[in-house]
């Protein structure tokens, strides 16, 4: 029997440390179900080195310490035992507690080691996993829910290399993280930021594993992101800045986890200002000659437009707006289109210096719940494609005015995410976080009355 445990933990855990995704799920699944399995035998679940044995041990101890017979036969006698081998890390760290703060000397010479290799195997697999960057943000949560049954109240068995090893690859996420707050999805980072925390948390911390065994036997479905051949997509960008924030927030709780402390229930992101005085849109009034700038452009072949085009950002969120100049009421206007300011990529043309080139990507991210789109492959295959604004302005200085513009309040609006992510980044810090603040959602036009 300790043959075939042996064999089985092996090939599990190599499919863990090297295997492609589906063969890392199926192997956590594989382990999760064994582990939940009350009827097997718990001297096969210590030999594939994954029983959850604290609240095991301390009652034996406990049992041995007032003298009753049979905890202390089975905690110290040198006979065999079906759970000799399966206590020796856990009752060597409460021996030396015992020892260090109460003068209380017990030993255990005959308790063996191969359960504490075993456990370390384990361990040693998972955090490579959470190192690897070829798994899917999903998966690794997994992982996550296994350390966590492992390891539920302290991080004692986790070795320096471990703890090293996990704090390297937290840096390398958290610089990536911070460069998406210039990105393409920066208004929506916080808030993706903060659902992704809660729900990370219930995952680690349930009682069951969130993915069901079901699904290893099914094949994955292809990411929206696979099928796209553009990389200049900016829901593939969406995908790809959501997956890394699943990926970055079990990290950071696998940090606060190995520092000793509690997972809070909420991100320690910085609330977002109250008073924002760059803000170009604070006051009723803007003198047309300092910000609107005159543009013409075609909605629609042979439909030329001509309006006033202003860039504008309120903290975390932004956006380019169209108004069209009322006849009535010099200097002011009504606001025809608004789109994203964030990932509009400005460019002027190469051969026209009066063209100003946007990309414009949707509002919002519809799909982070991937579950409840994965059934609109129509309603998401229009949703993928970005739409596109050609500006011509009255002069190369014009279109040059409103591209410095744009540029200035694409800094301001990432100034403000990477101030507030600042917080999260640093895990000694002590932020309050009993109300974070979320970005205001933009909408994709309105016809509010709007000063030039």
């Amino acid at each position: 029997m300790a043959r075939k445990a042996s064999l089985l933990r092996e090939a599990l855990l190599s499919y863990v440390t090297s295997g492609d995704d589906a063969l890392v799920l199926g192997s956590l699944n594989v382990l999760a179900t064994l582990l939940q399995t009350k009827e097997l035998d718990e001297s096969m679940l210590d030999a594939l080195g994954i029983l959850p044995q604290r609240k095991q041990h301390k009652k034996l101890l406990l049992q041995a310490l007032v003298g009753e017979g049979s905890g202390e036969e089975r905690l110290f006698s040198s006979a065999s035992s079906p759970l000799k081998d399966g206590i020796n890390s856990e009752l060597a760290s409460y021996l030396q507690m015992l020892k260090d703060q109460y003068g209380v000397s017990l030993s255990c010479p005959d308790v063996g080691t191969n359960s504490q290799v075993h456990r370390f195997q384990v361990l040693d697999a998972l955090v490579s996993l959470f190192c690897r960057s070829n798994i899917s943000a999903e998966t690794l949560w997994d992982g996550g829910w296994l350390l966590h049954q492992l390891l539920p109240h302290s991080e004692a068995e986790l070795n320096r290399h471990h703890l090293k090893l996990l704090d390297d690859s937290y840096k390398e996420c958290s610089s990536k993280l911070f460069e998406e707050a210039r990105g393409t999805w920066p208004d929506i980072l916080i808030t993706v930021l903060c659902d992704e925390w809660k729900k990370c948390k219930r995952a680690i911390e349930a009682s069951s594993p969130r993915t069901e065994p079901k699904s290893t036997l099914l094949p994955s479905q292809k990411s929206s992101s696979e099928e796209l051949n553009s990389s200049e997509s900016s829901f593939n960008a969406g995908e790809r800045m959501c997956e890394l924030v699943k990926v970055f927030v079990l990290l950071h709780q696998l940090q606060i986890f190995s520092l000793g402390r509690a997972v809070p229930d909420l991100p320690p992101i910085f609330p977002s200002l109250d008073v924002l005085e760059n803000w170009r849109a604070k006051t009723a009034g803007v003198d047309v000659s300092v910000d609107a700038v005159p543009c013409r452009v075609a909605f629609e072949r042979g439909k030329e437009r001509h309006f006033c085009f202003l860039a504008i950002s309120m903290g975390a969120c932004g956006w380019v707006v169209l108004a069209e100049e009322l006849s009535l009421k010099p200097d002011y206007g009504v606001v025809r289109v608004a789109a994203p300011l964030a990932g509009c990529n400005p460019r002027i043309d190469d051969k026209h210096s009066r063209w100003l080139h946007l990309r414009i990507r949707p509002s919002s991210f519809p799909f982070t719940d991937t579950a409840k789109f994965a059934a609109h492959e129509k309603v998401k295959t229009k949703v993928l494609v970005d739409g596109r604004w050609t500006l011509a302005f009255r002069d190369g200085e014009s279109c040059k005015s409103a591209l410095s513009m744009i540029l200035e309040e694409i800094n301001l609006q990432s100034s403000e995410v990477e101030r507030r992510l600042k917080s999260i980044l640093d895990l000694e810090g002590t932020v309050d976080t009993s109300n974070p603040s979320r970005p205001l959602e933009a909408s994709s036009s309105r016809t509010t009355p709007y000063s030039l």
